[in-house]
């Protein structure tokens, strides 16, 4: 017979100011440690009378958790010998951490599991203290210049008198007025001549990258890559098996010459031509015409991510790509979640005519639209001009926040970076002495809880000199000499400094 079970009770707990009865307590925990392995089948318990006097509860009590315990097979009562774990749970045992099979995963699972632990390593978000940061992350914006009175307004236009279409499921591509408003705003921001039918609302950018790669690649297929380029994008699409060409950039934008030479018949191309990221360079109008020509002739896809074109401070805005496609193989991506804010969880994808079906088709099974009541309050927050006002001020904000960042680091670390202005988007390129590894100093800088990304990080074969991109549209004016003071003790403390 097995020992009684009597210290293994003894670790039970009840909370007698729970609104939670005794008897369910003390059945839940006798229950939980049955199907942990902690108390195995055949073991005594100790008598109700014996439990009445080590838990302070009455035999009644004890007896209506051990009737509902036997109701359900976990215990087991003899008469004249007591009650029993039941049998059933006799090769229930303690299996330690390091006998476990690890879990049986998909290919597609162990390889986004490889390619996130290759990308994703050293800085991250759960990094970064939101208390006390000194973040240069490019993708953190600020939030405190957004609208929210006007927000909570719109919002609640729809809460107060919410509709059946408000609270149902919502339509598959999206909600109507939004998907209106935004084919309405990319014609004049953008040159993109579309109707609401051709848009389709997504939960930001990364899942219209997961969603087309599962619509447009078979395993093996050959994608074109910017290179350095946007990591997020090139896992969605390794994730469906794809097979990366990664492409320099030059001046004018990715080196269309080398693809060709190297697979001219790759399934798409993937790109950021308003702004290159993360270098910043603005695809030249020659280059996009030869991508457009190339996808025609071998009947591929470009992908096109519309990376921070809301926010450009000088030269010349070109058209979208897709404004310039005439041949419909052209995809629009673009989102919110810089220009409004990241937990909107809103974005969009403008497909050709063709595409339409196919993506509506392959959304049914994934998911649906994203909440009905974001999307009203976007609709409205576009049509009633709150957003072109607010794109305005960002964009001054942004760039006078630029300037501060830049000037504070020129003046403290100007032997030590070298750094231009840019035209376009939210970071800066601060290249460093050529000698460094730029992944070992951001490694190091976030152990000094400052944070910021590593350029190579970006690169799959075409290395480029080292550098760390420098967010700045979280900086606060006021607050740019500060952080700036505090990446360069960190420095200091690295011993980086004194060599130069």
């Amino acid at each position: 017979m097995k020992s009684p079970a009597g210290l293994l009770l003894s670790a039970i707990e009840l909370d007698r100011a729970s609104a939670i009865p005794l008897y369910r307590q003390l059945y839940l925990q006798i229950r939980k440690q049955i199907l942990s392995g902690k108390m195995q089948g055949g073991v005594r318990l100790p008598s109700t009378r014996t439990l009445s006097k080590e838990l302070a509860l009455s035999r009644i009590t004890i007896l209506n958790a051990f009737d509902q315990l036997i109701a359900e097979g976990f215990l087991a009562s003899r008469t004249g010998a007591g009650t029993y774990v039941g049998d059933e749970w006799e090769s229930r045992g303690i299996a330690d951490e390091e006998q476990r099979q690890p879990p049986r995963l998909s290919d597609l699972s162990q390889s986004m599991l490889s390619l996130r632990s290759s990308h994703f390593r050293g800085v991250s978000y759960t990094d970064w203290d939101p208390a006390t940061p000194t973040s240069f992350l490019p993708s953190h914006s600020t939030y405190d210049a957004f609208p929210l009175a006007v927000w909570r307004r719109l919002m609640n236009r729809h809460l107060l008198k919410p509709t059946k279409a408000m609270l149902g499921y919502g339509e598959l591509q999206g909600l109507q007025a939004l998907r209106a408003a935004i084919a309405e705003y990319v014609f004049d921001a953008r040159g993109i001549d579309c109707s609401a039918e051709q848009v389709v609302i997504v939960s930001g950018a990364q899942q219209a990258f997961n969603l087309l790669g599962m619509l447009l690649l078979n395993p093996q297929d050959s994608v074109w890559m910017e290179d350095p380029g946007h990591i997020a994008a090139r896992i969605a699409l390794q994730a469906q098996g794809a097979q990366v060409v990664p492409l320099r950039i030059d001046d004018q934008g990715i080196d269309i010459q080398q693809g060709l030479a190297e697979c001219p018949d790759a399934r798409l191309v993937f790109t950021t031509p308003s702004r290159q990221h993360p270098l910043g360079v603005t695809m030249s109008y020659a280059r996009r015409q030869a991508l457009i020509d190339w996808a025609a002739q071998y009947q591929s896809w470009i992908i096109e991510d519309d990376c921070d074109s809301e926010f450009r401070y000088s030269g010349r805005l070109l058209p979208a790509l897709y404004a310039m496609d005439r041949m419909a193989r052209v995809i629009y991506v673009g989102t919110f979640s810089k220009v409004l804010f990241p937990s909107l969880r809103l974005g969009y994808v403008i497909l050709p005519q063709a595409l339409i079906e196919p993506v509506c088709t392959l959304r049914a099974v994934m998911d649906r639209s994203p909440p009905t009541l974001l999307q009203a309050t976007t609709a409205d927050f576009m049509r009633e001009g709150h957003f072109l006002g607010h794109i305005r001020r960002m964009r001054a904000l942004y760039q006078a926040r630029q300037q501060a960042l830049l000037e504070q680091l020129q003046q403290q670390l100007g032997g030590f970076f070298n750094i231009t202005p840019v035209e376009a988007g939210m970071h800066l390129i601060a290249w460093l002495p050529p000698t460094l590894d730029d992944d070992v100093i951001a490694r190091e800088l976030a152990r000094h809880n400052i944070h910021t990304y590593a350029l190579s990080d970006y690169c799959l074969e075409h290395a480029l000199p080292p550098a760390l991109l420098i967010g700045f549209a979280g900086t606060p004016e006021g607050q740019a000499q500060e952080r700036v003071e505090a990446l360069t003790r960190a420095l200091s403390k690295m011993g980086y400094l004194q060599a130069t």
